[in-house]
């Protein structure tokens, strides 16, 4: 009895240094009825509907943002029919700038052969300008035996004084710039050098080239030479359509300018 009571004193006194106390069922069952009642307070909140007020805010803020799309989609219909306006302008200037350019195509077509910028084929004669075939005698000057630029320069202008239309040396259409320079016995055209014989190729009326050349002074005085020192000069017709190719050099001018106009 004396160990019993001794035991429970000891408990006693190690209950009373913990501090804790026994929690009764009543206690325990109420704590879990709050909780039960607090999951469904929690559960009905979540699933009500929202305030009258609330969705009156989310309709309002659906009408703005129609109203905004609206405006935006006004706006980009403006900027399509002023881009619509600008494109129907641009084609008319087109259109206009297309006759005009057609009209100034059609005059460069005119003025092309003239000019020499086209290949033309068509009746003609052809010239031929050898160097003496015979010795240059002990007391001779070697100068009168060879072809010079003068001669070359008198058979192609009288050509062009007897209505040729185009006129080649030796494979070259020769143009309003083209100009025929010797050094020595050598040619230089076009950039390019070339040895005689020379080949001067013209189209136009065959019988007015020939009787051209044999009424111009600069061309008989040439041909007394021919007979003196016996160089080469051959005129024939051409028997099938002569071919001159394009001018195919530059056109550009480095000093002249256009004038302006006369006034008054």
């Amino acid at each position: 009895m004396a160990e019993a009571s001794g035991a429970a004193e000891r408990g006693a006194e190690r209950g009373d240094s913990s501090g804790a106390r026994p929690v009764g069922i009543g206690t325990t069952l109420a704590f879990a009825g709050s909780l039960v009642l607090l999951a469904v307070l929690l559960t009905t909140s979540a699933q009500s509907p929202p305030p009258a007020d609330a969705r009156i805010g989310q309709r309002v803020e659906l009408v703005e943002l129609i109203q905004a799309e609206e405006a935006r989609a006004a706006a980009l219909q403006r900027q399509v029919e002023e881009l619509a306006a600008d494109l129907a302008a641009l084609e008319d200037d087109i259109t206009a700038e297309t006759a005009e350019t057609a009209a100034m195509r059609e005059q460069l077509e005119e003025l092309a052969v003239p000019a020499g910028l086209t290949p033309v084929r068509g009746p003609g004669i052809s010239v031929i300008l050898r160097d003496a075939s015979m010795s240059v005698p002990a007391d001779g000057d070697p100068n009168d035996y060879v072809i010079h630029e003068e001669d070359l320069q008198a058979v192609i202008n009288a050509l062009w004084a007897s209505g040729a239309e185009a006129v080649a040396v030796n494979g070259h259409r020769i143009v309003a710039t083209t100009a025929i320079r010797c050094v020595g016995n050598v040619l230089l055209l076009h950039g390019n050098t070339y040895s005689p014989p020379y080949e001067i190729v013209a189209i136009g009326d065959d019988a007015e080239l020939v009787a051209g050349l044999q009424r111009d002074e600069a061309v008989q005085r040439f041909a007394r030479a021919v007979r003196d020192y016996k160089l080469g000069f051959d005129v024939e017709r051409a028997d099938e359509a002569l071919t001159l190719p394009a001018y195919e050099g530059s056109l550009a001018t480095q000093v002249a300018t256009p004038s302006e106009p006369a006034r008054g």
